[in-house]
């Protein structure tokens, strides 16, 4: 359904060319937050057996038309469009053509001189400056301030910053368990009959613990500390028990009866410092950009009149 309607807007798309370009471009030229160098055109999918990009689709008053002209003069439109180029080609043809022919007729009609075009021609050559002054300038500047060296120096000392506060952590008993719950305390008792007698904790977990997500697990909770926000009964009961130890009594909570399997027990292991240096980069990035807004507006003569831009905030 959304391939025929996108075909039918490229296909009416063509009447509203006149005045739009079809109203499917996207105005990228007012963007005010630095980007990265633009990308080059997009070229033909390199699949294998895709089509050559330099292929002449069409000749149009002795001009060669290429498969790239389309696929460059599709930039901008749907993404569907965009990602489906040859099942929209005869679409995207028609209207390439279309559009070629008309500013070829207007040319011929003198509209290269009209004023409202020559303006409109000098406002969009004006933004694409401005948009590439930008581009330069910041990289310029990302260039001079975010080096090697500087990302260097901000990882040595956001770790020695985590080092120091690593050092204040005090050591933690940590326990690993699994356990059985049921609802009530003479299942439990029952369960604790068939372990002594055997029978392998993790299946009776999968069989009869009522929680399911760790029964699935075989009753496995992982690594916890009396921190942890579990419930008193439980915790007080695991921390008393050693590694290997099974509950011989259940342990009641207000969720039933456990029955509780330690199944390690260790120091808690300190967190490590794990800050990427390009993640370091970035935010260096994201900073100087920070910086040099505020320097600039600070040095510049700025008044907001309204910064709503005449809409009113809602109560």
């Amino acid at each position: 359904m959304a391939t025929q309607i996108i075909r039918q807007a490229l296909t009416a798309g063509l009447i509203l060319a006149f005045s739009a370009d079809l109203g499917w471009a996207q105005d990228n030229s007012t963007t005010t937050e630095p980007a990265a160098p633009a990308a080059a055109p997009a070229t033909a999918p390199a699949s294998p057996g895709a089509p050559d990009p330099k292929l002449v689709v069409a000749k149009l008053n002795g001009t060669d038309i290429t498969r790239q002209d389309i696929i460059d003069s599709a930039q901008g439109l749907e993404p569907e469009v965009r990602a489906n180029i040859d099942q929209f080609f005869p679409q995207l043809l028609d209207r390439y053509i279309f559009l070629k022919l008309v500013a070829d007729q207007g040319r011929a009609d003198g509209l290269d001189k009209d004023p409202n075009v020559t303006a409109m021609v000098a406002e969009s050559v004006r933004q694409i400056e401005d948009n590439a002054i930008r581009q330069i300038y910041f990289k310029k500047l990302i260039d001079q301030k975010v080096t090697d060296a500087a990302v260097d120096a901000r990882y040595d000392e956001l770790k020695a910053q985590f080092d120091e506060e690593v050092k204040k952590i005090a050591p933690e008993r940590e326990l690993s368990a699994s356990h059985i719950l049921v609802k009530t305390e003479d299942e439990a008792k029952a369960i604790i009959e068939q372990l002594k007698g055997g029978a392998d904790f993790a299946t009776l977990a999968k069989e009869k613990s009522t929680d399911v997500n760790s029964g699935k697990l075989g009753g496995q909770l992982g690594w916890f500390t009396m921190k942890d926000e579990w419930v008193k009964e439980f915790l007080d009961a695991a921390f008393a028990m050693k590694e290997g130890e099974t509950s011989q009594v259940p342990v009641k909570t207000q969720f039933g009866y456990h029955i509780i399997k330690v199944t390690g027990d260790r120091t808690k292991p300190l967190p490590t410092f794990d800050r990427k240096k390009e993640d370091i980069r970035l935010d260096l990035v994201d900073e100087l950009r920070r910086d040099v807004a505020k320097q600039l507006k600070d040095a510049a003569k700025l008044e907001v009149i309204d910064p709503n831009g005449g809409v009113k905030p809602a109560q």
